[in-house]
């Protein structure tokens, strides 16, 4: 916007300079040439009055004399011609054959008088005056007198003053740039820090405000009405997520004595009366006992719902691909319990601009899922990509071989307390993708969520890059099974 803004405003001071000064050269140069023309025209005439009186041996000697001087003063020659076109005195060579001498002689002899001609810097041509002369009173044309001026200095002198006028036209237009330069920035400030905030607030960062104390006062209105609305945004969504963090954690302690008391009535059952309970109570019972698990599951993630998505961690270049290792080596024994196979692929190493811990969390959470929807004897395939089919951003994927989901249900994945029909029989609340989104928000990621290669699900964690991330070259798949899991959060 702002090269948009400045080319239109450098556009119009030019046309504004080009407009002005261009006149006013070309008017230099046409009084100039007529000065020039007028002078000339008066000295031609000064010679052919000599000879009003006719063209006798006397009046050209005394003509020749004047011709003479005056081409030596100023370098001008001067040829009178007869009716016939043949020279009857001259000061020095002229060529009366070069067709500008030519017409002009025709001109006079014709009885007309000369007209002004236009010479500009780039014509190398002389200034061309032929003036008749009668043969007496109420006599025809007897003749033409004719001067030819070198026009170097006036070309010359007219080039400069248009230099001259170049240079100042330029000097204008560098101060007009400066000009539109400081004028752009002050229209254009607010609005970049308005976009800045934005892109802040979408980035996860809701304290960001624009400043609103410079610019236009249109732009500081808007500035000032951008915050109200963010303040009040921000407002709402901090007591939306206080509301559920302090529901959630008052709601668990209640629901944890609960459980631990009807987990001792079940002892003090068994003991006394282990015989008499019906197997539909017992049903019963077991059944209280798996939903207030299922809601103590709930609670706690909707605890870490609202943790993350007032988490602000120390956002830094990161190493994903170390993390991710890490993260692997973590799940090895899971991984062998089940007889899964995690296999590494992609870079070595590709730097992001992440919070490390955020990071951490996430992977946890991914893996926790693909473990799971994966089944025993499943292969997890964890791989890094810098910059491909999205430039300035690095690419972490994990995919399973699991059932997958059909493509009208990849987009609804992440919505929160979503499960899809088919994963009726798998353990999970329907918030571990919704909590990973939280957590990539914080520092400006997305998720991106697809049919693997192998037919299951594959998550990609778009993360955004340094400006110059280098990544090293792809190495093979590598197999590796990780320890403790840390933070699982189901899908």
């Amino acid at each position: 916007m702002r090269a948009r803004l400045f080319a239109l405003l450098l556009t119009l001071i030019a046309l504004v300079v080009v407009s002005l000064l261009t006149p006013l050269a070309m008017n230099y140069a046409i009084n100039a040439q007529r000065q020039v023309f007028i002078d000339r025209l008066q000295d031609t005439n000064r010679f052919a009055l000599l000879l009003r009186d006719g063209a006798g041996s006397s009046e050209l000697t005394g003509l020749r004399d004047e011709i003479d001087r005056y081409y030596d003063v100023y370098g001008i020659p001067t040829v009178v011609l007869d009716a016939h076109r043949q020279v009857l005195v001259s000061s020095a060579t002229v060529d009366i054959d070069d067709s500008t001498v030519s017409d002009r002689i025709d001109t006079a002899l014709s009885g007309r008088s000369t007209e002004e001609m236009a010479i500009w810097p780039w014509q190398d041509r002389p200034l061309v005056v032929a003036v008749p002369f009668l043969a007496g009173e109420g006599a025809g044309v007897a003749g033409v007198v004719v001067t030819v001026s070198p026009t170097d200095g006036l070309r010359t002198r007219v080039g400069t003053v248009w230099l001259v006028l170049a240079a100042l036209s330029l000097g204008a237009i560098a101060l007009f740039v400066a000009v539109a330069d400081a004028l752009a920035t002050w229209i254009l400030r607010p609005v970049k820090n308005l976009d800045a905030a934005a892109h802040a607030i979408t980035s996860g960062d809701l304290t960001s405000r624009a400043p609103d104390a410079a610019g236009p006062p249109e732009l500081r209105r808007l500035a000032r009405s951008f915050n109200e609305m963010a303040a009040t945004v921000s407002g709402a969504l901090d007591q939306q997520r206080a509301f559920v963090a302090e529901a959630s954690h008052q709601m668990r302690n209640p629901l944890t004595a609960l459980l631990l008391r009807v987990g001792n009535l079940a002892d003090a059952v068994a003991d006394e009366h282990a015989g008499d309970l019906p197997d539909q109570a017992k049903a019963e019972y077991d059944e209280a006992v798996r939903e207030g698990q299922r809601l103590q599951r709930v609670l706690e993630e909707l605890l870490a719902l609202a943790r993350a998505e007032r988490h602000l961690g120390a956002v830094r270049r990161v190493d994903v691909g170390k993390v991710l290792d890490e993260r692997l080596s973590a799940w090895r024994v899971r991984a062998d319990l089940r007889g899964q196979l995690l296999v590494r692929s992609g870079v070595a190493s590709a730097e992001a601009v992440v919070d490390p811990e955020s990071l951490g969390r996430v992977l946890d959470e991914l893996l926790d899922n693909a473990s799971r929807y994966a089944g025993d004897d499943g292969v997890i395939v964890a791989a890094v990509r810098a910059g491909t089919g999205s430039p300035g951003f690095v690419r972490l994927t994990i995919s399973d071989d699991g059932d997958g989901l059909p493509m009208t249900e990849l987009d609804k994945v992440a919505g929160r307390f979503w499960r899809s029909p088919s994963h009726a029989n798998v353990p999970g609340t329907g918030l571990g993708l919704s909590i990973v989104t939280s957590l990539l928000q914080t520092f400006g990621a997305r998720l991106e969520v697809t049919t693997g290669p192998q037919g299951g699900l594959a998550v990609t964690c778009v993360l955004p890059a340094p400006a110059a991330a280098p990544a090293s070259p792809p190495e093979e798949p590598q197999a590796a099974k990780d320890a403790e899991p840390q933070g699982l959060i189901e899908r």
